[in-house]
């Protein structure tokens, strides 16, 4: 080919690469379709280096659905145009966690429990065991990326590692591990003591990432935040003071805020009381109320005396997610403004199930990769 039709080749193709950055990410149809118009688009639209660079325009993935869970069912609600490709059919899934692209599913084969941390984007599932403790009597897990240095922004085809926090209530200690996808193992556990006034669980409600921390719930009596530092992995406790006195909190869930802080919200007859822990320059920590929000200010709320649950939030962002009779609402808690969601989610007698909102950039044909089943470490995708 002369070198002038390769340079007026390679010019086309840039000036079609400009045109498919402006395409809404949160549209993922436009970009399915612009791929199925020819093999040089479809190369184009799920190369890598394009997948980086759109990312890169729009720097904040969009927002491509809702996972909810149950005692029997995970199931993934689109709110776009976007369909995952599906975990393995043969088990039933609960959702324990969902970040950085990536979901982490429990399910059961044999009476024996396992974790899989499933890539809606291409399918690909990578299979764990789940940790066997002595006495251990709760426990929870959550997924994140593991890259050095990412921003998040499409991260979902490298490293991850799950963190794995347990319970062991007559010990009266908390154990945490953290398995890796570069080693497929599985560190050994660092342990807290923790004194539990009460019967003690771990809150169903997701954890939340703030900096280099996991920070996880636990009720016993008066609710404990334990927080897991990946950096020096190492578990310790944070107790609901407020100076002298203790937060009292009957269904809290915990938030990030856009500066990276920890945050509490807590609803008590439609009033959201919303907390910050703040860090001084002493490095001692405390938590301060900020607001106070009636909540039928808000929402549409048809029986008072139904009660309006929070069921999540969105990392780094002061968005949270409340339900009540007439549906699923999104809150913007810095905007004081609300969205209904064209979602149901479902009340088991006094328990609600949380919401686990799914982010990622969508890749046309994804960076192809088949699902695999296998206990203890499976094929991640490349």
């Amino acid at each position: 080919m002369p070198p002038q039709h390769v340079r007026e080749l390679w010019e086309m193709d840039e000036i079609v690469e400009e045109i498919m950055f402006r395409l809404p990410p949160d549209e993922p149809g436009n970009l399915l379709r612009a791929s199925l118009v020819c093999k040089p688009w479809c190369r184009l639209l799920s190369g890598q280096g394009f997948r980086r660079r759109y990312s890169e325009f729009h720097q904040t993935p969009p927002m491509l659905g809702f996972l909810r869970s149950g005692l029997t069912f995970a199931e993934f609600v689109s709110t776009t145009d976007f369909c995952p490709r599906e975990p393995d059919p043969r088990y039933r899934y609960s959702v324990y966690d969902c970040r950085h692209g990536r979901v982490l599913l429990q399910f059961m084969d044999d009476g024996k429990q396992f974790l899989t941390v499933w890539n809606p984007m291409t399918g690909s599932q990578r299979v764990l065991r789940v940790p066997e403790y002595s006495g251990m009597t709760e426990w929870c897990a959550s997924v994140l990326c593991s890259a050095n240095g990412c921003n998040h922004s499409d991260c979902h085809l490298g490293p991850f590692m799950v963190v794995f926090v347990s319970l062991h209530e007559q010990e009266g200690v908390a154990k945490a591990s953290v398995y890796s996808s570069e080693t497929s193992n599985w560190s050994s556990p660092a342990s807290l003591d923790v004194f539990f006034e009460d019967e003690i669980n771990l809150l169903e409600m997701p954890s939340v990432l703030a900096g280099d921390a996991l920070y996880f719930l636990i009720s016993s009596g008066i609710p404990i935040i334990l927080e897991y530092d990946l950096g020096k992995s190492r578990l310790s406790e944070i107790h609901l003071l407020s100076g002298s006195a203790i937060i009292c909190t009957i269904a809290p869930i915990l938030m990030v805020a856009q500066d990276g802080r920890l945050g509490l919200t807590d609803l008590y007859n439609f009033n959201l009381s919303v907390w910050w822990r703040e860090v001084g320059p002493d490095e001692v920590a405390v938590w301060s109320e900020s607001r106070v929000i009636d909540l039928k200010a808000l929402l549409t709320i048809g029986d008072p005396e139904v009660a309006t649950d929070l069921v999540g939030s969105v990392e780094g962002t002061g968005i949270i997610f409340a339900i009540t009779d007439l549906g699923t609402y999104m809150i913007d808690l810095k905007a004081l403004t609300s969205k209904k969601l064209s979602i149901e989610l479902y009340h088991d007698g006094d328990f609600t199930w949380p919401l686990f909102p799914y982010f990622s950039f969508y890749s046309p044909q994804g960076v192809v990769a088949e699902a695999s089943i296998e206990t203890g470490h499976g094929n991640e995708e490349a």
